[in-house]
């Protein structure tokens, strides 16, 4: 058999993805910053650790929001900077590419568990999301833990926080807010038309002049001095990092001996000497404007969401004025961004093991969002850079940026097509939000239509508007199966033996007479550990605002609002602001509801005392009649989620309703202090936290065995869905979307063979 037709005969029967038979078009210069970074492994970077520490160290008399803004003026202008090989941007948040700065001021504890004393695993040994680190480190990280051991932000949470949701979170396992006890929330995208036009400079003057017209004998003068004199300083800082640059770009081309290099090396000094000082004018200036403010905020907050916005929509005028002037080619252009995203890339988060199984890869979610609408017009916005960034996504295929199209029913279809050979490459990008869905319900919370219609994504799903977001996307994780699960034993969880709300009426699965009586409970448990998720993010919210305010953050964020009022966005600075939550299990929860109505009162095959104590013993014991392998059967065989089938999508809906209902009952912190919202929002996302929340859930009615993951998102359980795709799709359409307003997330999975030609 020749060689073709060998090719062939594996094209035919390929069971990898689809992109391994479509090779990425990259340059040479692309290419090479691949590889470079690539060869990078994930690392610790010590630089960031140790500086803070020595400010923090020399400055007790600051306030809190001058001392992280002196803190992050340090860091940016002792850190490591570096220009990558042939690369035609600047920035860089470590050491090295993929290497995580540490951030002590938030949590020690892991660090001294895992890097010190190897618990569970030293992090270079972890058998997945493996840290490289030097041992001859050590010695210095064991006197960065000792300062701030005692004094994290993690060490006031759990010192302030009742012993009932410390508890939710460590014995029972129905909420978890870690990895904010790790890091600052981000999920913002900044204003990048008006930074653009206007430049750091102008931001400084308008701080400067806010200062000089204030009543210091006002409290309210005092605080808002504290804010203009922050955000004037890490303005400022920005603009000396982004001179370094300039300075080092200009040492390397002095030395570099290929003109052509040499050139680049000279336009990129010059770029960074004139932005984010000053306002852009070029395409080139625009992305190397943006890249400095994301590393920026990266390097401040620690946080996933810092996100580029409306990529298409805020690049567009430049990159047309551009060409029409001859600065710029299409294919540069495209070299541009692809070194843009390759830059992005290198963007890595320290996480303890714990966290990591609720974060797993690389999910920094700096969203990159292209098409969508005019938020003027009301038409189609489409551009040519929205073609342009599909095949960025298609050349780069880098874990970050994250990518997100928005859809509507206007569309173009050639621009549909697009998306679909984009999505086809296999990578998970881009991901699709429905414009139909998500503006009216952000309009439902009170965003104006037209902010609504200029929305980005600025989490997983969560949307928000750039420049005007605030508050909190991805607060407590909020699990619905855990809840069911301590709701059928009485409030008590059977892993722990914990029980922290026993159910109103005092009944559990084998006593309960009616499925109103166990709903009833459900909705009793539901409320109660809603309720234990508020505290535990408004405490967190709260301590924030006293100890970890971050002035680049806030004045980049939401530009201008925060200077109007003199406040950051902790503090109600933003125009909106809303604390949403990540829903988790929610199809095992109501095909769990679903199975035991069916099964135990409708028609009666089963008793509650049975499946109580099937599910006790993980569907194992053979004892019994009927044996436990024989109920997990019954319980399987009940219709699911996913199948079209009206009862059981209505119940699931229902579940999923309860809690989007509940939630915006409670104010956040910033509730009545300017922003419109200050409520909590729910959301479906769930990265991948439904496999350790799984760990922590016993065996369920649906038929789910214990300790195993659950289902994510608003997906159906994974092989439950058995009448195809449209089938799963009309399922979760029947959720009730416009009261997700914090976003909605569908993970729909095709083998590749699913979608040959």
């Amino acid at each position: 058999m020749d060689k073709e037709m060998v090719n062939k005969e594996i094209a035919d029967n390929e069971p990898f993805h689809y992109q391994m038979h479509q090779k990425p078009v990259r340059t040479q210069r692309i290419d090479h910053l691949y590889q470079v970074v690539g060869a990078s492994k994930v690392g610790m970077c010590m630089e960031r650790g140790r500086i803070i520490t020595e400010v923090y160290q020399n400055n007790r008399d600051l306030t809190p929001i001058q001392l992280r803004a002196a803190a992050l003026k340090e860091i940016l202008n002792k850190m490591s900077i570096y220009i990558l090989p042939g690369s035609l941007l600047a920035g860089n948040q470590a050491s090295r590419p993929n290497y995580a700065p540490l951030f002590p001021e938030y949590a020690v504890d892991f660090l001294e568990e895992e890097f010190i004393h190897g618990k569970p695993y030293y992090p270079d040994k972890r058998p997945a999301d493996k840290i490289e680190y030097k041992r001859s480190d050590v010695p210095e990280l064991e006197q960065i833990i000792h300062f701030w051991k005692g004094n994290t932000h993690k060490d006031r949470l759990y010192a302030n926080l009742p012993p009932e949701a410390i508890s939710a979170q460590d014995d029972v396992g129905a909420v978890n807010i870690v990895n904010f006890m790790h890091g600052g929330c981000g999920h913002l995208t900044p204003p990048w038309p008006w930074l653009f036009a206007h430049g750091l400079k102008e931001i400084i003057g308008i701080c400067e002049e806010k200062l000089s017209a204030l009543e210091l004998w006002t409290v309210e003068g005092m605080e808002k001095r504290r804010f203009y004199q922050a955000a004037k300083t890490v303005c400022e800082a920005l603009i000396a990092y982004a001179h370094r640059y300039h300075k080092l770009a200009k040492e390397m081309a002095e030395k570099e001996e290929n003109p052509v290099r040499r050139a680049e090396l000279e336009e990129l000094s010059r770029i960074c000497k004139k932005v984010p000082e000053n306002p852009a004018q070029t395409f080139h200036e625009a992305l190397q404007f943006m890249t400095f403010v994301q590393f920026g905020i990266q390097i401040e907050d620690n946080a996933q969401g810092i996100s580029p916005g409306r990529f298409d929509q805020v690049m567009i005028s430049y990159y047309r004025k551009d060409l029409e002037e001859g600065r710029l080619t299409r294919d540069l252009a495209v070299e541009l961004v692809e070194n843009f995203f390759v830059l992005l890339s290198t963007v890595e988060r320290m996480r303890s093991w714990e966290d990591t199984a609720y974060f797993r890869g690389k999910p920094i979610f700096q969203n990159l969002t292209t098409g969508g609408i005019d938020p003027a017009t009301g038409k189609d916005a489409t551009n040519e850079l929205s073609y342009l960034i599909m095949d960025c996504i298609a050349n780069t295929r880098t874990l970050q940026p994250s990518h997100y199209v928005r859809w509507h029913k206007n569309t173009p279809e050639e621009f549909k097509l697009k998306i679909a050979e984009t999505i086809r490459l296999g990578t998970g990008f881009p991901a699709v939000a429905n414009d139909d869905l998500y503006i009216p319900a952000m309009m439902n919370r009170g965003y104006s239509r037209k902010d609504a219609s200029d929305y980005c994504i600025v989490g997983c799903a969560e949307p928000g508007v750039a420049g005007l977001r605030g508050g909190r996307t991805g607060a407590a994780w909020f699990c619905l199966a855990k809840i069911l699960e301590v709701t059928l034993y009485n409030g008590r969880d059977p892993r722990s033996g914990v029980t922290l709300h026993p159910n109103s009426n005092g009944k559990d699965l084998a006593t309960f007479t009616s499925f109103e009586e166990l709903w009833e409970a459900f909705q009793d448990q539901m409320r109660y550990y809603a309720q234990i998720h508020v505290i535990m993010d408004n405490f967190t919210d709260r301590l924030w605002e006293e100890y970890m305010e971050e002035p680049l953050t806030s004045i980049m964020g939401c530009t201008l609002t925060v200077l109007e009022r003199g406040k950051s966005i902790k503090r109600g600075g933003a125009k909106y602001d809303f604390t949403g939550n990540e829903t988790i299990g929610t199809a095992n929860t109501g095909n769990s509801l679903y199975a035991v109505k069916k099964l135990v009162f409708d028609d009666k095959k089963l008793t509650g005392e049975q499946l109580k104590h099937a599910l006790l013993t993980n569907f194992k014991d053979m004892t019994t009649s009927p044996t436990g392998p024989q109920i997990q059967q019954l319980c399987l065989h009940v219709p699911k989620y996913g199948n079209d089938v009206e009862e059981v999508d209505w119940m699931v809906s229902r579940v999923l309703e309860s809690v989007c209902e509940e939630l915006p009952k409670y104010k956040n912190t910033r509730y009545g202090r300017g922003p419109i919202g200050g409520i909590f929002q729910a959301s479906t996302t769930t990265v991948s936290s439904n496999t350790p929340f799984g760990l922590l859930t016993g065996a369920l009615p649906d038929g789910r065995e214990g300790n195993v993951p659950l289902s994510d998102g608003q997906s159906p359980m994974r092989g439950t869905d058995t009448k195809g795709p449209t089938a799963a799709v009309q399922s979760v359409s029947k959720c009730k979307n416009i009261i997700l307003s914090e976003g909605s997330l569908y993970n729909l999975k095709l083998l590749p063979q699913d979608l040959r030609d």
